[in-house]
């Protein structure tokens, strides 16, 4: 019987990152079971960037790690999921469970992991969704194994301590934390509706206060 991503985990470092640029990931409203709902939309992961941590993920790296946990996720029939904050081990916590994502993608020109997140039922997942109505930024962060080795290359920029993630990694969870390291993942934190334009600079907090 073949093992899943999870358990075939052994001997290899917890890689956690906190992944901003800001705008590249958005939070939207959608109507799911006719109520007013909010997803995120956008970069999730990037390739070939140093990241916060110092962390470099080759593109053929990240790509390979992405397309192991989908294809996981179709045979398996459970979603690729996010907990509230990362977890210091390997595992799946269900009572931590806060968004998942229906739609995930592999962008090749650009190297990056995009998609689309949704908070769940559960009271993490009620969390993401009431600090967004809050005015909070909402942030992804990938939580994975693998190894590194010290990294000397230009995307370093003269960073001493630069390491590059090597072959094997495998994505466990795509996390919300609170403070990101991918340079992309985290969410506007103007509202963007789809039934009514917004006037600029409103923040999810102002929208939710009058509309819900």
């Amino acid at each position: 019987m073949e093992k899943t991503i999870n358990e075939q985990i052994v001997d290899e470092d917890l890689i956690s990152e906190d992944f901003s640029i800001d705008g590249a990931l958005i939070a939207e409203e959608e109507i799911r079971d006719g109520k007013k709902a909010i997803c995120f939309r956008g970069v999730f992961s990037e390739a070939d960037k140093m990241n916060r941590n110092h962390r470099i993920y080759p593109k053929a790296i990240l790509k390979e790690a992405f397309t192991n946990a989908w294809n996981e996720s179709i045979a398996t029939g459970q979603p690729i999921y996010g907990e509230l904050e990362h977890a210091s081990d390997a595992k799946c916590h269900l009572e931590r469970i806060a968004v998942t994502f229906p739609e995930l993608s592999w962008n090749e020109e650009k190297g990056q992991i995009v998609g689309k997140a949704i908070p769940t039922l559960t009271e993490a997942g009620q969390t993401v969704e009431k600090l967004a109505k809050s005015g909070f930024k909402i942030c992804f962060s990938t939580r994975c194994a693998g190894k590194v080795k010290p990294y000397h290359g230009p995307l370093a920029e003269g960073v001493n301590n630069a390491v590059e993630v090597q072959p094997g990694l495998k994505i466990i969870s795509i996390d919300v934390v609170g403070t990101p390291s991918c340079q992309k993942a985290v969410t506007n934190t103007v509202y963007e509706g789809f039934e009514e334009p917004v006037k600029k600079g409103r923040t999810f907090k102002e929208i939710f206060d009058s509309e819900f």
